[in-house]
């Protein structure tokens, strides 16, 4: 049996589900090839293409979710559509066109493919809230289950590894920076999840076995890794990691909010942060422990699956500098 899986956004993620897929073909005894769609494909694909069998990755197919007529081609045939809709600055209106309307172009397109949808998300997605990005999350969600019901959604909490914008970021403002800032007090709560893990899991939830699917059709799957972390313990991991010793500064909410004002009408660079980030940094970003009917609790189901999650305490070491 030959099955069809698009990633439709690929980047930091989609390399990590399409290695995942891979590896997971002889162990399943379904071959699934991978075909890589987002504005431009072609950086993603040959990196994939030196690591994975011939056989394992398709063609690149360009694609623009903010226009539906090209997500139809790419998804002729396709069992799965992975979702990885996304950005993490713009205005309103991109926000809105993209992480809203181009989920809502992706899951009608999947849904009028015949595809199942993998949509990822964000844990704090809400669709009540002032901030664009949280708030066209929850938007892209309802969208997905929309037009498919049967839809899986994944909030990752943060996503850490290497290549990743987190702590990577974070180790080269220390090569910039005498101190290294933490907004307001520096106790708000993370809960890094490794890529790898989150590939994983989407391997998993992308099999066509009935008892996978009867767990994960139309539920929500908020992934978080094995460590809580505040914003000042990652910046201590930072400082230890790198070896570049920097104190850990704290700055007062209204002059975060002041520097994102500014900063976020300049041309985007390391230093960059919006006042919506600033915002974002007041809420924890941790796995919401429900018994709801709709939620399927991701330590479990990797633990079925025989996966352990990865600490950042392990895992940093092996690439931050």
């Amino acid at each position: 049996m030959v099955q069809k899986v698009v990633l439709c956004g690929a980047g930091f993620l989609g390399s990590s589900i399409a290695t995942a897929i891979s590896r997971a073909n002889t162990a399943t005894g379904v071959l699934r090839r991978v075909q890589i769609s987002s504005r431009s494909p072609g950086k993603v694909y040959a990196k994939l293409k030196e690591t994975l069998p011939p056989n394992h990755i398709l063609k690149p197919i360009p694609v623009d979710v903010t226009r539906r007529e090209t997500l139809d081609k790419a998804f002729e045939n396709a069992d799965a559509v992975v979702s990885l809709v996304g950005i993490l600055q713009g205005s309103p209106a991109q926000f809105e066109a993209i992480q809203w309307k181009g989920a809502e172009n992706v899951a009608q397109a999947a849904a009028a493919a015949g595809a199942r949808l993998v949509h990822i998300s964000a844990i704090g997605s809400n669709a009540s809230s002032k901030i664009s990005y949280t708030r066209t999350k929850a938007l892209g969600e309802e969208a997905a289950f929309a037009a498919c019901p049967n839809a899986t959604v994944i909030r990752p909490s943060l996503i850490f590894g290497p290549g990743d914008g987190l702590f990577n970021r974070f180790a080269e403002l220390s090569r910039y920076l005498p101190v290294l800032p933490v907004f307001g007090t520096g106790k708000t709560r993370f809960q890094p999840v490794y890529v790898d893990d989150v590939g994983q899991l989407v391997e998993i939830v992308t099999r066509n076995d009935p008892a996978i699917r009867s767990q994960v059709d139309g539920k929500i799957i908020e992934a978080g890794g094995p460590d809580v972390l505040t914003f000042r313990e990652i910046m201590e991991l930072v400082v230890k990691h790198t070896g570049r010793f920097r104190p850990i500064v704290p700055v007062p909410w209204l002059m975060g909010q002041l520097q994102g004002e500014v900063l976020q009408r300049l041309p985007t660079n390391i230093f960059t942060v919006t006042g919506d980030q600033v915002e974002q940094l007041k809420t924890d970003n941790v796995v919401t422990h429900t018994t709801s009917p709709s939620y399927v609790e991701f330590t479990k189901l990797m633990e079925e699956h025989s996966c352990t999650l990865s600490s950042v305490h392990d895992v940093l070491p092996q690439y931050l500098k």
